[in-house]
């Protein structure tokens, strides 16, 4: 129990509350599955799951019970999530094929809210209203496309990089944020 503990405790240190994933009416079970485990991976603590026109039914076998560790911010309105990312100070950056930002261009100096869309309609407008700005995976095949696990994977990967970088240390939460979180976690063991 001493090194399952002992793990606990390294991970609740790298945890970041200031990256998060906002997943809007993702569709597939299996691409919100693997968008909870990458977002696990890589210490990213919260998700935010919009759901105006789909429910939230993660793929247990893919996410690999990467939901008992990741916060799931549920929220039937967009605006909602946005406005809670807004109050908390987060920029809010929506995925787009045509985005302005290339995810090498994603700065680390301030909270940051990724938003990934629907596999098939994207972000609403509505949506993309509340955004900051928007970014992209540059692709350099002929492939105009990556699916939206995959997109949030490498997405995900540079924003958590850059703000570790910022910080200077692998996670952001307080002392007695972890201590909160590590007693959330052994509850849960």
């Amino acid at each position: 129990m001493a090194t399952r503990t002992e793990r606990l405790r390294k991970v609740v240190a790298t945890r970041l509350k200031s990256v998060v994933a906002v997943c809007v009416n993702i569709q597939n079970p299996h691409n919100v599955a693997a968008i909870l485990r990458t977002c696990e991976a890589l210490g990213i603590l919260e998700v935010y799951v919009v759901e105006e026109d789909v429910p939230f039914r993660p793929a247990p076998q893919v996410s690999q019970g990467a939901e008992r560790w990741v916060r799931i911010l549920r929220f039937r309105r967009g605006e909602a999530a946005f406005a809670a990312l807004r109050a908390q100070g987060f920029r809010i950056l929506a995925a787009s094929p045509t985005g302005t930002l290339s995810v090498e261009e994603l700065a680390g100096t301030e909270p940051l809210a990724l938003v990934f869309g629907n596999e098939v309609a994207g972000i609403p407008p509505e949506l993309l209203a509340h955004c900051h700005g928007t970014f992209r995976v540059p692709m350099w095949g002929l492939t105009e496309s990556l699916n939206v696990s995959v997109a949030a994977g490498i997405s995900l990967y540079f924003a958590t990089r850059a703000r570790r970088q910022a910080l200077g240390q692998a996670g952001d939460l307080t002392p007695a944020e972890q201590d909160a979180l590590f007693a959330e976690y052994i509850a849960r063991l």
